[in-house]
């Protein structure tokens, strides 16, 4: 896909951090520092006509979503759990959880469909200080992963459309280990309320592990944490 990008919006300046779009996340005690080109309303504005293609490839990969903010909150608290094992962050963006469980000394491997989102998570990765995880661009409808290697599969609202539905149930049957977990942040809204039961209708065991409020950029989110297990 071709995107029609303003001036200081070129494919060169794509790559370089905007000093005033930095996004500064506090958890674990820390700052998360997420730099990227621009927000993804700027992004969004650059996009001609007939830009978008059949995947509608909007720069949501620009934002941090309330969702990887709860996710990497959980991250943190399961960091013994994950520590040495091999975990998958899909749509990784600007790669706030794949970098959080990086520190924790998980083995992560995390990727997104548009390049520009794994460019600037590996930066931030290396603004951060912390292990760099394997930054991949792949589509989830054609895994590249080895089957079933990940005892931790993760996703910050992924499930926002229905047409995701199959594709995703499908690479979590690909990617998960025997006895491995998948987590999914996802803001309270109805349109993702039939998901779930859905979800157990296909042979999978969801439960909600939390709700939780989220304060990012001035607003105030309620986010659900939901745990998918594959009898």
């Amino acid at each position: 896909m071709k995107i029609q990008l303003s001036p200081l919006l070129s494919p060169a300046r794509l790559d370089m951090p905007d000093p005033g779009s930095r996004v500064t996340v506090e958890l674990g005690g820390r700052s998360w520092l997420l730099d990227r080109a621009a927000d993804m309303e700027a992004l969004w504005d650059s996009m001609g006509e007939g830009d978008l293609g059949e995947d509608e490839r909007l720069p949501y990969w620009a934002e941090v979503w309330p969702a990887s903010v709860l996710l990497g909150r959980h991250i943190l608290r399961q960091g013994e759990a994950l520590r040495g094992r091999a975990c998958l962050d899909l749509g990784c963006g600007l790669g706030l959880t794949g970098m959080i469980a990086a520190s924790c000394g998980a083995r992560v491997a995390a990727f997104d469909y548009e390049w520009p989102a794994v460019r600037f998570a590996r930066h931030n990765a290396a603004l951060n200080g912390v292990p760099q995880p394997l930054w991949m661009l792949m589509d989830w409808r054609e895994p590249a992963v080895r089957a079933h290697a990940f005892d931790f599969i993760w996703g910050g609202d992924v499930l926002y459309e229905k047409k995701f539905f199959e594709p995703l149930t499908a690479f979590f049957r690909h990617a998960l280990a025997p006895g491995g977990r998948i987590w999914i942040g996802e803001p309270v809204r109805t349109v993702s309320a039939p998901v779930w039961d859905e979800l157990r209708a296909q042979g999978f065991a969801p439960h909600k592990l939390t709700v939780e409020k989220v304060a990012l950029c001035g607003q105030d989110a309620t986010v659900n944490l939901w745990e998918i297990a594959i009898p």
